[in-house]
């Protein structure tokens, strides 16, 4: 990025991939090549930012050109930053009320460290809202009268959720339901937790006494967002169980193998924040749907299993942070400075657009 054409930034970070894990160090370098002879500066820095984004439906009241009255309902979009801390890279020396920096080539490390409580970026993600971004920006503070200089790099931040210490992660998970023909569905997961691109192991019993044609068992893997009143549901996949079309038995027991796609996925979390007077919420939770299709009229049934999304396993070394899903994390008012320039937060699609996961 250009500094209205006179200089260009290069930052280099600690993860290539810019992924990090909630309390973990970020760090890097700042590259600087200023090709002006004198560049006057009040100051160098960089933004540490969370976002939530979501939708709410209003209603206003307008009148045409008539002058008669009307109701419109529309779709208000709101952008509430809930982390926002700034590290100072570059002061004015003793003295001096501003930077100067000649032509050349300049260099600046930087390190920081993440709170330990921060909800999960949502990944995947198909839609604009709701969300929950976060990035890092570099801001050449120019004088009053200049535009400031800025570039943005979208981060990917989940909150550790370690299955060994998170109820209901390492154990079977049981379920059943039948329909009005007495074709009946149970069994179990072999663990109620899951990381990404690991196999979702099943055991079901199909018990069918009057032989009725079962058409297929489609298993959907959902991953339930809300956001504040913004809710989505993401499906992660939808897929047939093997061998089981047009199948006519009395009994059928086996053990299915559902392999997530090798996607980061965010873990299950609920997360509170506060802003102006108001709670916010984020809950990320899963859910396996498994829908039996049967012949005839109102005779499908399904069974919906909850499933625990978590992180890698955590070394006992590293002290994981030990946060039950489903209870609230109440984050601190940030205490960092309020921004002395006025602009809006980069857009969505600038965001997402860059962001590598």
């Amino acid at each position: 990025m250009g500094a209205n054409g006179s200089s260009e930034i290069q930052v280099s970070f600690n993860r290539p991939n810019l992924f990090y894990f909630a309390g973990e160090q970020i760090a890097g370098n700042i590259s600087f090549q200023n090709i002006e002879d004198k560049l006057q500066l009040d100051a160098i820095f960089l933004e540490c930012i969370g976002e939530l984004g979501y939708s709410t439906q209003e209603v206003r009241h307008c009148r045409n050109a008539n002058g008669i009255q009307r109701t419109e309902h529309y779709t208000k979009y709101h952008q509430v930053p809930f982390l926002k801390f700034r590290v100072s890279i570059v002061q004015p020396e003793y003295g001096q009320r501003e930077i100067i920096l000649y032509r050349g080539q300049y260099s600046w490390p930087f390190q920081f460290v993440l709170p330990n409580q921060l909800p999960p970026s949502l990944i995947p993600s198909t839609i604009a809202y709701p969300y929950v971004k976060y990035y890092a920006r570099i801001v050449l503070d120019k004088p009053w009268y200049k535009p400031n200089a800025k570039q943005v790099y979208p981060l990917t931040i989940f909150p550790r959720v370690d299955l060994r210490h998170i109820p209901g992660g390492q154990q079977q998970v049981s379920f059943s339901n039948e329909n009005r023909k007495k074709i009946r569905l149970q069994g179990y997961l072999m663990r109620g937790g899951i990381l990404s691109g690991e196999t979702l192991s099943t055991h079901i019993r199909l018990d069918n006494p009057k032989r009725s044609e079962i058409k297929r068992i489609e298993a959907t893997l959902i991953q339930h967002r809300q956001v504040a009143r913004s809710y989505h549901a993401e499906t992660i996949f939808q897929l047939d169980l093997p061998d089981l079309r047009e199948f006519r038995g009395t009994e059928l027991q086996r053990n299915f193998d559902l392999v997530l796609p090798e996607i980061r996925m965010s873990p299950t979390y609920t997360y509170m924040s506060q802003y102006s007077n108001q709670t916010l919420g984020i809950s990320i939770r899963y859910e396996l749907i498994l829908d039996v299709k049967v012949r005839g009229l109102f005779t499908d049934f399904k069974v919906s299993i909850p499933v625990i999304v978590g992180t890698e396993q955590i070394s006992a070394e590293q002290q994981p942070f030990r946060q039950p899903i489903n209870n609230p994390i109440e984050m601190p008012t940030a205490s960092a400075p309020v921004f002395d320039y006025e602009e809006l937060p980069p857009s969505y699609d600038t965001v997402v657009m860059n962001q590598k996961i």
